[in-house]
């Protein structure tokens, strides 16, 4: 009798601790998931309610909003400021983006595997580097870590942008990852714009949505800024990209400068290394620090 007791409380502990194992190992695929959440959705989650749905002309992803004030490098000939964002993520891709030949402004997404890395070799080469800041989509369950988010207050906002500016010393500025809800909201960008300013660093509306109130913020507190105008890569075939670019020199030659932000990924790797083949005389490429000097 007093061992089949024991057998069934040794039963019974061990039933618990798979139940505890599995519990624990839930939670850790959980926190993974969101961390990884920063990398899966980009472009196609964002820029498709982004720089497209501004007022004005809208074709493939690219929006002329004659209403807005736009970029001013001022005294600068007409030119493209080329933004890659998403590195960080792979050191490979990092090291491909050194064969463009055209200059280049990195945004790296902090705290990730190769973010150090590729601040490294960005240093080692000349790249100015940007915080590629993760910020709160439309799409977004409210309240998640590890990117600014609605619930946060004012203290806690400045203090994740302060740590993430600090994880990658030497950045030059910040544009947002994802965003759209965050960069819709006055109050946080209050916050965060005045941690920026603060900071010594320029602003670049990455504008993934149409309701963005990052870019008028930035100019009224004075921050050096810039505004996105294309995707690039919206749609990644050669072709498309191709006609986003053309696109972009036409917004050039009208307005002055014009934005274009593009991804470390495969196709749009392949692509930027053909930029130094066949680019228009008239045109001058520039870095994000260029752009608002």
């Amino acid at each position: 009798m007093t061992w089949t007791r024991k057998g069934k409380r040794d039963k019974t502990r061990f039933l618990w601790g798979v139940v505890f194992l599995a519990l624990a190992t839930g939670l850790l695929l959980v926190g993974a998931a969101n961390l990884r959440s920063w990398r899966g959705a980009s472009l196609q989650g964002e820029g498709s309610q982004s720089v497209q749905q501004k007022a004005g002309v809208v074709k493939n992803g690219v929006t002329l909003p004659e209403e807005e004030p736009r970029n001013e490098p001022g005294g600068i000939k007409p030119g493209i400021v080329l933004i890659v964002d998403d590195v960080g993520f792979s050191l490979a891709s990092a090291k491909e983006l050194l064969e463009v030949k055209v200059p280049l402004t990195w945004s790296i997404i902090p705290y990730q595997s190769h973010s150090l890395s590729s601040l490294k070799l960005a240093e080692e080469h000349g790249i100015p580097v940007m915080l590629h800041l993760p910020m709160e989509a439309e799409v977004d369950r409210p309240g998640l870590k590890y990117q600014i988010n609605l619930e946060m207050d004012s203290e806690s906002l400045r203090r994740f942008v302060r740590r993430a500016a600090g994880s990658l010393p030497g950045v030059i500025g910040v544009n947002n990852h994802r965003g759209s809800r965050a960069t819709s909201n006055p109050r946080v960008m209050e916050a965060v714009l005045s941690e920026i300013r603060d900071l010594g660093l320029v602003f670049v509306d990455s504008r993934t949505s149409a309701k963005s109130v990052a870019f008028r913020m930035a100019q009224e507190m004075k921050i050096p800024t810039l505004r996105n105008d294309v995707f690039l890569d919206h749609e990644a075939s050669p072709l498309a990209m191709r006609k986003a670019l053309e696109r972009a020199f036409s917004i050039a030659r009208k307005k002055g400068s014009v934005v274009v932000i593009a991804h470390a990924r495969t196709e749009t790797l392949k692509f930027l290394k053909t930029l130094s083949q066949n680019r228009p005389e008239d045109i001058q490429w520039m870095t994000v620090p260029e752009a608002v000097r």
